[in-house]
């Protein structure tokens, strides 16, 4: 993906961002399980998929170098978002630098419904909402 397209796409999620906090609505940052954050794990993280229903991405405080994002927003109401590195050599040891960084809105929703795959070098980590702590977003 070239550096434009990533850059608008981030324009683009960061205005998203600005119309729902002048909308009021309540905004939630995506925090991940402690035990993908801990500095000592050298997990080698190349790719994170996280899926919402009867919610949106609102924005992304953070792109880690090399790294590539692509969202898919369909009339259907699942809207996902997918992060992934550019090469080996940019894979995360972690995700403490991702830790809050996502937010999203309609956590307040009924059919609010939230989860994640992480891929690592040697696994996968399949998370649900349970697993990812939907914090109150400063901003």
């Amino acid at each position: 993906m070239s550096k434009t397209a990533r850059l608008l796409i981030f324009c683009l999620l960061t205005f998203s961002f600005v119309a729902a906090r002048a909308a009021n609505e309540e905004l939630r940052a995506v925090s991940w399980p402690q035990s993908l954050v801990v500095s000592s794990s050298n997990l080698r993280i190349s790719e994170i998929r996280i899926a919402l229903a009867c919610g949106e991405f609102r924005g992304i405080r953070y792109i880690p170098s090399d790294w590539n994002i692509e969202l898919e927003r369909p009339v259907s109401g699942r809207t996902k978002l997918h992060l992934s590195a550019g090469h080996g050599a940019s894979d995360l040891p972690n995700l403490k630098a991702l830790n809050g960084v996502i937010v999203v809105s309609g956590a307040a929703s009924r059919c609010f419904d939230a989860s994640a795959v992480v891929y690592t070098e040697t696994s996968e980590h399949r998370l649900t909402k349970a697993d990812l702590g939907l914090a109150k977003s400063s901003r």
